[in-house]
């Protein structure tokens, strides 16, 4: 893999992160999905434009690795839990004594 193609997969798995982060958002707070959608879908389709335009393999099949990394991290980026969602998880029986008895 050549080092163009390298960052066309890195540049797709940090777009995935961050618009499936979005997406996220956008999905907890009730707003369209929309945007985080179509941003990261024309990021991924200029890199795989590119990608399919650089490779050098025989087969050329790298742009098979760009898209599965863009899929798979737009995934994990709206899985991923959030500091907010971590904090919303928490009960009453997780805080300190000290805690529950201030916010009582």
């Amino acid at each position: 893999m050549t080092l163009p193609l390298l960052l066309c997969t890195l540049i797709a798995l940090t777009s995935g992160l961050h618009f499936g982060h979005r997406f996220a958002q956008a999905h907890h707070a009730g707003r369209s999905l929309l945007p985080a959608v179509t941003a990261h879908g024309a990021i991924a389709t200029a890199l795989i434009v590119l990608t399919v335009l650089l490779d050098p393999t025989a087969a050329g099949l790298l742009w098979l690795a760009v898209s599965a990394t863009s899929l798979i991290s737009l995934a994990l980026g709206a899985l991923w839990p959030t500091p907010a969602a971590r904090a919303a998880d928490l009960g009453d029986h997780d805080l300190p004594q000290a805690a529950r008895d201030w916010a009582a």
